[in-house]
């Protein structure tokens, strides 16, 4: 189906991005890496837009830079600090936290009626993140640190915000929209990397420059343009069962790319996750006459 393989996409993306991080993390600060993302996008974006065809665009300058602030500037902020206090394993069965909070906010505060077989495949995907994830440490302090959870799950919280602005974008290109948001993440971004770091100074040989490039290009542009579209047509919710899809690329990736070990724990995980994706759609119970 199309928003499986809109989905697929937007994961692996997303997925692969840590192979590119890696490669240039060591001579570049985090916030400046950001910036160059997000303004090399906003290029990418700004040229696609130059052969669209213009619509009417009712959406608010003041959508956009919550748009950016909760997509791309706090969640940023709060992942670089949070990863300092806990552990890359723990952190991303935080993240993964991001449909449970998309599912709450839509119900607690803008009325959505949530369905069985919406709660019981985002709760089946968090607990295979969690058989995916979980370290394989045998002395392990779940809690970590207070900090570092209390931050990685205010950037969880974070995105699922910036999900459901998404669903508020009205008329007007994807491709505008996101132009549009990426340019407010540099301009908000920009100041904070002069301040933290140094970006100036940063010595980055070829390999790395086109590393860079095609995180900008795909991993901030193209990447969010999927996003917005993925959420035009099946909303926030399911958008946000990307956060389920990408440790399962990760750990592929690393299993296939690095020799890395895949366990049968990882296997374990990555089934829970793909049954959470199937039992999201409602049309197979109804064709198999299930009642949840």
């Amino acid at each position: 189906m199309r928003k499986y393989s809109f989905l697929l996409i937007i994961s692996c993306i997303w997925g692969s991005q840590f192979f590119f991080v890696a490669l240039v993390t060591n001579n570049i600060g985090a916030i400046t890496l950001s910036v160059l993302k997000a303004i090399i996008g906003a290029i990418c974006l700004s040229i696609i837009s130059l052969f669209l065809i213009k619509e009417n665009n009712k959406t608010t300058i003041r959508l956009y830079f919550f748009l950016a602030l909760f997509e791309v500037v706090l969640p940023f902020i709060l992942i670089a600090q949070g990863q300092k206090y806990v552990s890359s394993s723990i952190a991303s069965m935080l993240i993964a936290m991001v449909p449970i909070f998309t599912l709450a906010l839509l119900t607690l505060f803008f009325k959505k009626k949530a369905k069985k077989t919406e709660v019981l495949s985002i709760f089946l995907g968090f607990l295979g993140i969690v058989v995916l994830s979980w370290p394989d440490q045998t002395a392990l302090n779940v809690s970590g640190n207070i900090l570092g959870n209390v931050l990685l799950l205010m950037a969880a919280i974070s995105f699922a915000l910036s999900l459901i602005l998404m669903e508020k974008l009205e008329g007007g290109s994807p491709v505008i929209h996101m132009r549009n948001v990426l340019w407010i993440a540099t301009i908000l971004l920009l100041p904070l990397s002069f301040i933290f770091e140094q970006p100036l100074h940063v010595n980055i040989i070829r390999t790395q420059i086109v590393s860079i490039v095609v995180l900008g290009v795909f991993h901030s542009g193209i990447v969010y343009l999927l996003y917005n579209l993925l959420i035009k047509e099946e909303g926030a919710l399911f958008a946000s069962f990307s956060n389920y899809i990408v440790p399962v690329v990760g750990v592929l990736l690393g299993y296939f790319l690095l020799n890395e070990l895949l366990s049968m724990r990882h296997l374990v995980g990555i089934c829970m996750i793909l049954f959470a994706l199937l039992f999201s759609n409602e049309r197979i119970f109804k064709k198999s006459n299930i009642k949840i």
